[in-house]
């Protein structure tokens, strides 16, 4: 015979069970993917939504007779056959993930119940990671978000939406960051500028002046570019992965490694750029032309300089750096020629968490973008390089 313990034992597991099932039950009526309005649950963005409704109602019910959507050939939608019963197994697979989804943002909620009567600096930034790896959980498997972060423009995501941080992070490493380190160490911005780097973040530069295709678009780390292409500043954008609640402020600095310095039979460094304390976010990512026509003089010590190589010099490195700040930088005047990067680096304290690089080399644009910026006439360089100074 059971004891009076046992009995209240299992009658304690049982109602436990009852409750998780009617939990269960409740999330699952919820239809949590597609429930946004309800002030007593979890609220989701909008911006997690599939924003054509054709392809989401695709998506999300019977496809088996016409094909999917986002099919648009004719064609191809004629030929296309569906598996057989594939819409009942995705119905039943969606209905379980959108039930763990309900759980986890259930789970969110007592955590951010506990975050709101949190006063431990490090208990409060505990409760915040684990929330965002929560909010990853819930949607990682939610079709709608993986069509959107897969098929649509990078541009058009809410970055604000750790889930879309995470793919976008996960399709960073597997393909642009390798290229980025490729390069940067073939190269040798690594180590002739710094030493080394662990990137944190996905630096992207463009140069939106021109007009050509080729060269307005985002540029590949080590491409080379003419001097007229480069003849104004950069709009350069740094994605963060982790959260950002509010402004980080960022430095930025393009140096030039290979200038000729004929008294010494090498080379020196210049400073073509350098930007400081400027305050970014998730969103809010891009410095363009905008953003330093309104602020310029408050982040911009050092004016934008293109490179200008000269006749039979050899390929010149534009390498950038970004650098996040610790606090607010105060710069004083900054020589341009001879530039130490390692002892700004080290004397202001920055973090470098990520760098890209472009090549340049004498072309027929060089001599108008020197006039432009009032550098005067360039040199000619022997092409063969002897063991002595070129100059006494």
């Amino acid at each position: 015979m059971l004891s009076r313990i046992s009995l209240r034992r299992f009658s304690v597991l049982g109602a436990a069970k009852a409750a998780q099932k009617a939990e269960v039950d409740w999330i699952a009526s919820k239809n949590q993917w597609s429930y946004f309005n309800d002030e007593s649950y979890v609220k989701r963005s909008e911006s997690l939504k599939l924003n054509k409704p054709e392809i989401r109602e695709s998506l999300l019910s019977n496809s088996s007779e016409s094909g999917p959507a986002s099919i648009e050939n004719y064609s191809q939608r004629l030929a296309y056959h569906s598996p057989v019963a594939i819409d009942e197994t995705f119905k039943m697979a969606y209905e379980m993930l959108e039930t763990d989804a309900g759980l986890i943002y259930k789970n969110i909620d007592r955590f951010r119940a506990k975050l709101k009567t949190a006063t431990d600096e490090k208990e409060i930034e505990f409760l915040k990671k684990t929330i965002d790896k929560l909010l990853v959980s819930a949607e990682i498997s939610n079709p709608e978000v993986l069509y959107n972060a897969t098929f649509n423009p990078a541009s058009t995501l809410d970055m604000s939406q750790p889930v879309y941080r995470q793919l976008a992070k996960e399709k960073w490493e597997s393909y642009d960051l390798m290229i980025t380190m490729q390069r940067l160490e073939q190269l040798h911005v690594i180590p002739d500028t710094l030493p080394t780097l662990e990137p944190k973040v996905d630096v992207k530069v463009k140069f939106p002046h021109n007009l050509e295709e080729e060269f307005s678009s985002w540029v590949t780390p080590g491409e080379i570019l003419p001097a007229y292409a480069v003849a104004q500043p950069p709009t350069i954008q740094i994605q963060e992965f982790d959260t950002v609640e509010s402004k980080q402020l960022y430095s930025v600095l393009i140096v030039n490694p290979d200038t000729p310095d004929l008294a010494t039979n090498s080379f020196s460094t210049t400073l073509q750029y350098g930007l400081a304390n400027v305050p970014l976010d998730n969103v809010d990512n891009v410095i363009d032309t905008k953003k330093l026509l309104e602020n310029g003089d408050k982040f911009t010590f050092k004016d934008y300089v293109p490179l200008v190589p000269e006749k039979n010099a050899q390929n010149q490195r534009a390498c950038l750096w970004v650098f996040k700040q610790n606090g607010e930088l105060s710069i004083g005047d900054v020589a341009r020629e001879n530039f130490d990067i390692r002892a700004f680096v080290e004397t202001h304290g920055l973090n470098a968490v990520g760098a890209h690089v472009w090549r340049q080399h004498f072309d027929r644009s060089v001599e108008t973008v020197r006039e432009q910026y009032g550098l005067g006439k360039g040199r000619v360089f022997r092409r063969v390089r002897g063991t002595k100074p070129i100059i006494e």
